[in-house]
């Protein structure tokens, strides 16, 4: 049986990618078929289209692709208020975008950034956790209560997770004292804002007024958020994952 031909070696690999690697010698598949050494193989999913029809993807590292969601939904939004002029300098008292259109365009790309971001951060946090951890802590009305990983993901809040759980796992300082923390205080807030939004978050009445949308508009890079915290924790790996080797400079 002739040998299939091999997946080229590709050297600018999508940094999005979950996990690939060389076969270091020729392997037999399942179905008895020869795959020569230095094929590339690459962790994917079998997706059914239809009933004869099914679509193979590489599996993507979540944390990689929100993150990169989140940076393309920021540049959208930044690129619509510089067309606009909103900061130019020599603009005084009333100003405006320079349509409808690009004022709600503008909003539903920070909404997107913002969320986006603080998902990418939740999926890192979990990604990170290892299969085996146990969390001890003390529970109201129990003490020494036992979290498996499933039980952490579900149960325990992010802030616990970050200021306790990944420095007990990865052997590091808590980001609480460190300026990433506040950024990654004022993202959550105000990712929390816009997932449980309110009659009255939303209601305005005066310039001063501190709405939903006004914590939109001067939010400042959501993804760099996100992605400073990750840094705290991903210098503390010894083996830090292959998206982060390669992320992009956002």
């Amino acid at each position: 049986m002739k040998p299939p031909t091999p997946l080229p070696n590709v050297i600018d690999e999508d940094w999005r990618l979950q996990t690939s690697t060389q076969l270091t010698k020729d392997w037999a598949d399942a179905s008895g078929q020869l795959v020569p050494k230095g094929s590339r193989v690459v962790v994917s999913a079998k997706i059914q289209l239809k009933k004869k029809k099914q679509l193979i993807i590489p599996i993507p590292n979540a944390t990689a692709l929100l993150l990169n969601s989140s940076s393309k939904a920021f540049s959208t939004a930044r690129d619509i208020r510089e067309s606009s002029g909103i900061d130019k300098l020599n603009q005084k008292n009333l100003i405006f975008f320079s349509s409808d259109k690009d004022a709600f365009d503008f909003i539903e790309n920070m909404i997107g950034a913002i969320v986006l971001a603080f998902t990418a951060l939740e999926a890192f946090v979990n990604e990170t956790i290892p299969e085996d951890f146990i969390y001890v802590c003390d529970v109201k009305g129990e003490k020494e209560k036992k979290f498996d990983k499933t039980s952490i993901e579900r149960y325990i809040p992010i802030d616990e997770k970050l200021a306790t759980i990944l420095p007990k796992i990865l052997n590091c300082k808590s980001p609480k004292t460190f300026h990433c923390w506040g950024n990654y205080k004022k993202l959550k807030t105000t990712r929390d804002r816009l997932i449980h939004m309110k009659t009255e978050d939303r209601n305005y009445s005066s310039s001063k007024q501190d709405t939903v949308w006004k914590a939109v508009l001067i939010y400042p890079a959501p993804h760099q958020a996100a992605k400073a915290i990750i840094d705290h924790y991903a210098n503390a790996m010894q083996t830090k994952p292959n998206w982060h080797l390669k992320f992009p400079i956002l």
